[in-house]
């Protein structure tokens, strides 16, 4: 059950606006045209948005609670009381940590840092831990990527006479929790100019506020935080991020310095994508199977040894990540087509790892294009904890939130979310969750939408292009790379590439000119671009430079054909597998093949007997049509290819009788039958056929078609299995016999639909003439 994909292109201004204003600066029309789709519509929005600078930082004391949040820091660092950074386990906790620790103990406090363990303390401030950290002599609790939910905590921590400081970015519940100070850049009572820090961005403004002015050697982390949140990168997450990005790049940082050795990073190499698919994930991975602790102690070491050890180790969590990601999606897909008529995909198994469910779900919704739940079941508890992910214009909070009643715990947003709930109440639930989906979705299906931002011309896919639009960069969240629509180009040489064979390289054709082609996890693509359809492509365009030369090539997230899909999955025998697909109609020439096979066709899928006569089964166009074996005319074929227009075809084309491999039979073998019938006064097939085969050398099918041509053209006669001569027939020629006829044209089928080349096959079974 694969995505059906929505391009919704996202072309705005007016043409002749957009030409005056790329003469005016000197750039292509694309580039304005992406520009005006981001809200720079003048030469002064443009210039200031490709170059940011200093004073795009605002000052930090405008955050709501920072005076009172610095005065009550530099009273601990005076009274050398204890203070403890508590953070979160993923990248953006983790750098928003390493930040407020660093500043406070460059003032001299006495200060240490607490990382919560996912399956152990769970997200936010958590009553154990805080009494633990009490009990150990913290004095001052400052929280950094979490607290603004965290109530029971913080009341608790108050009882026990120790402020709590909250620093974070999440969504403000309605009744704030009752801190000594709330550092949020959205706090109710607040008036910050830019609303959509990450956590890390807010300790760094702690950090700003704390030393008087921006350690600039903390902006790399707060990048990494930035960026990895996938928080807006506009306004001062895009000075974050662009400053961030040229610092990392020379950072003298231990830490940093060998993990992006480890991860095989070129520091100079290093981007936004760098950060957010190769940088990121490994540190993600420490907080996802267990104690991420590490990951702050690797950020905030200055021994070369420590840093070489721990970094390894958190290259290692990130491969047994990868594996477990890669055992559960492979398990989740396997079951998704016993849901593919439900509105949200809703999968569970004890045996899946809690700490990828939400990387596992984000794989499903993009197999399938619908929302989808992974959970992981507890037995002892019975307790299902599990991650959601949703497609666009599809609010799965909202969803979840209509079945609220049902389940312990969740929170989230539009496009995800997390839950916890009693594996008694699982059908209850599904039942309503379902429900709550359609009322939500009204008619409409649930689909992936892509958002087009250019509909490119071939000739302008260039090096110059691409370098104009990094000038745009860095590329994140409401600032996106743009995605192009490469519109009927042609794939060549496909072939898949990786460890697990599960990426797609190719070359793309047009008007006599290739490009490089590479699609990451479209391993299921392969078929289709073997047999070269003429497809619109959506993807991205960058420089691949290898050896010192560069080139354009196009990332491809998604395709669209242009001309009818043909699967070219011929083979010299069938087997039962090929029968097992719920959404095909099977399609059989022969009588023998139908009768075999027929009743191990998948029960919700279809299947038709076809000749000259049948009228053809309607189908809905997502049906796939599988073509089992091949017919003794090449036009009934074509009537079926033409007939189903949107339809995508798996080829078969099982030939159980091999008319081209046996061949049309001499006219000295058929010589030699008649001589040899001649000897005998009467041959019973029931009897003689064995010595018949042996005598000439021939297959008992080739002996039996012979046989038909002699009787056709009254040479012999057959009667209850028993041929004899006809004395003195009138002379024939064996040419002239439909049977002889009907022969070169099975041999002739076969050739064309079995044994050509692929490009062969299509050009037979499309040629009109």
């Amino acid at each position: 059950m694969l995505a059906e994909t929505i391009w919704r292109n996202n072309t705005i201004g007016d043409d002749q606006a957009i030409s005056d204003l790329a003469a005016e600066m000197n750039q292509s029309k694309t580039f304005i045209r992406l520009c005006m789709a981001r809200g720079l519509t003048t030469k002064e929005d443009i210039s200031h948005f490709m170059t940011p600078t200093a004073e795009w930082f605002h000052d930090p004391f405008e955050l709501k609670d920072m005076d009172r949040t610095i005065e009550r820091i530099q009273k601990a660092i005076e009274l050398h009381q204890k203070i403890t950074i508590y953070g979160d386990y993923d990248a953006d906790g983790v750098t928003s940590t390493t930040i407020l620790y660093e500043a406070i103990e460059m003032l001299g406090g006495n200060v240490d840092y607490f990382i919560p363990n996912r399956f152990v303390e769970g997200y936010g401030p958590n009553i154990n831990a805080f009494e633990r950290l009490v009990e150990q002599g913290t004095e001052l609790i400052v929280t950094v990527d979490n607290g603004i939910a965290g109530h029971d905590a913080i009341n608790r921590a108050n009882e026990l006479g120790i402020d709590v400081i909250v620093t974070d970015h999440h969504e403000c519940p309605e009744n704030l929790p009752q801190a000594y100070s709330i550092v949020h850049p959205k706090h109710p009572e607040g008036s910050y100019p830019f609303k959509e820090l990450a956590g890390a961005g807010v300790s760094l403004k702690v950090a700003h506020a704390l030393l008087g002015e921006l350690p600039e050697e903390m902006i790399e982390l707060a990048m990494i935080g930035t960026i990895a949140d996938v928080v807006s990168l506009t306004d001062e997450n895009r000075a974050l991020a662009y400053f961030g990005l040229k610092l990392i790049r020379q950072t003298q940082r231990v830490g940093l310095q060998s993990l992006l050795k480890q991860a095989e990073i070129s520091r100079e190499d290093i981007d936004e994508e760098t950060i957010g698919f190769r940088l990121a994930p490994p540190v993600n991975a420490v907080g996802r199977l267990g104690d991420a602790t590490m990951v702050v102690d690797l950020l905030t070491t200055y021994d070369e040894k420590k840093a070489e050890d721990l970094s390894r180790k958190v290259m290692e969590k990130n491969s047994e990540r990868k594996n477990i990601v890669s055992q559960i999606t492979g398990e989740a897909l396997s079951r998704v087509d016993a849901q593919q008529n439900d509105q949200v995909i809703v999968l569970k198994d004890e045996n899946w790892h809690q700490g990828v469910l939400g990387i596992v779900a984000s794989k499903v919704t993009e197999k399938t294009g619908k929302p989808a739940l992974i959970f992981s079941v507890d037995q002892d508890t019975g307790i299902m904890k599990g991650s959601g992910r949703s497609v666009s214009g599809f609010n799965l909070f909202d969803c979840m939130q209509q079945t609220s009643h049902l389940l312990r715990n969740f929170g989230g947003h539009e496009m995800a979310c997390g839950v916890s709930l009693e594996l008694t109440n699982l059908e209850t639930f599904y039942d309503a969750l379902q429900k709550s989906a359609k009322n939500l979705a009204g008619d409409r299906a649930l689909k992936t939408e892509l958002t087009i931002d250019v509909t490119a011309e071939w000739e302008d896919l260039s090096i110059d292009l691409i370098t104009e639009l990094d000038q745009l960069r860095p590329f994140g969240q409401d600032n996106r790379k743009p995605l192009f629509n490469i519109s009927s180009v042609v794939p060549e040489g496909a072939r898949l590439i990786g460890a697990n064979q599960d990426h797609l390289k190719s070359l793309v054709t047009k008007n006599d000119t290739k490009m490089d082609m590479i699609a990451f996890g479209a391993s299921d693509w392969f078929e289709v671009f073997k047999s070269q359809p003429e497809i619109d492509i959506a993807g991205y365009v960058s420089i691949n430079e290898w050896n010192g030369n560069r080139k354009v090539q196009i990332q491809a997230v998604d395709f669209k054909s242009r001309e009818k899909i043909a699967i070219d999955r011929r083979q010299s025998t069938l087997k039962s597998e090929v029968f097992l697909d719920s959404e095909g109609h099977y399609v059989f020439f022969q009588k023998a093949v139908y009768n075999k096979w027929q009743e191990q066709i998948h029960p919700e899928a279809t299947c038709q007997l076809v000749d000259m006569s049948t009228e053809l089964y309607s189908v809905s166009k997502t049906t796939k049509i599988i073509v089992v074996d091949t017919p003794d005319q090449l036009e009934l074929f074509r009537t079926v290819y033409r007939n189903y227009v949107k339809q995508s075809f798996y080829l078969y084309l099982y030939s159980p009788n091999e008319y081209y491999f046996k061949g049309m039979p001499k006219h000295s073998t058929f010589s030699s039958l008649y001589k040899w019938l001649r000897t005998k006064e009467t041959v019973d097939l029931s009897k003689d056929t064995r010595e018949l085969v042996t005598k000439l050398n021939i297959d008992k099918e080739v002996a039996k078609f012979m046989l038909m041509v002699f009787l056709e053209n009254e040479f012999v006669t057959i009667e209850d299995g028993k041929v004899r001569v006809v004395a003195d027939p009138d002379p024939k020629k064996l040419e002239d016999t439909k049977t002889y006829k009907r022969r070169l044209e099975q041999i002739a089928v076969e050739e064309k639909l079995v044994y050509s080349s692929f490009n062969e096959l299509m050009t037979a079974i499309n040629d009109t003439n």
